[in-house]
């Protein structure tokens, strides 16, 4: 009997890589970013996830530190825009689309990573087009952008990658660069 288990495993896995759907595509899940191998989409959003789920600082939420801005490019907000709070001035802010809340958005780590991937992809536009561009002598991947753009915006991005001052007084956004860039 154990030796069936690991044949029918190798049965399924074998199955999955072969399988295809209606389209002829294959079974196995897709990178939300097109052209982008999963276990490099994967890694990606490994590196990005620095918080715990429940995290809320600065109008950062989650696991992945989403704000306002990015919540609305991933339709979970509307009206975004910028308050002060206590003494942190440019905080992100909006209103949660019915039926989401605050509290539903940090209780479901499914729910942040979607959110986080609609973000990345509308992202990819601005950030492709900088991709090859040199900043402190490294190449611009896209995965390094993408990082840029979710910390910095799609604004922000073409600013820091042409403005070193920007870099240098943004020093999350420049590391996140660093630890991002070359993923894919």
């Amino acid at each position: 009997m154990l030796a069936v288990v690991p044949v029918g495993i190798v049965a399924l896995l074998v199955g999955l890589s072969l399988g295809t759907g209606r389209r002829g595509l294959t079974m196995l899940p897709e990178s939300p970013v097109r052209g982008i191998l999963i276990v490099r989409w994967t890694r990606f959003r490994r590196l990005m996830a620095r918080h715990p789920r429940d995290y809320d600082s600065a109008g950062r939420l989650g696991a992945w530190g989403m704000n306002a801005r990015s919540l609305h490019d991933a339709g979970l907000m509307e009206a975004p825009k910028k308050i002060t709070v206590g003494r942190d001035v440019g905080v992100w802010s909006g209103d949660w689309k019915k039926p989401l809340s605050k509290e539903k958005f940090l209780g479901s780590l499914p729910l942040q990573a979607r959110g986080f991937e609609l973000a990345t992809q509308k992202l990819v536009p601005a950030a492709s087009s900088l991709v090859g561009s040199i900043v402190d002598g490294k190449t611009c991947s896209l995965s390094g952008l993408l990082g840029v753009g979710h910390v910095a915006g799609a604004a922000g991005l073409a600013d820091w990658v042409k403005n070193e001052a920007s870099r240098k007084k943004f020093e999350k956004t420049t590391a996140t660069f660093n630890l991002t860039n070359g993923v894919f």
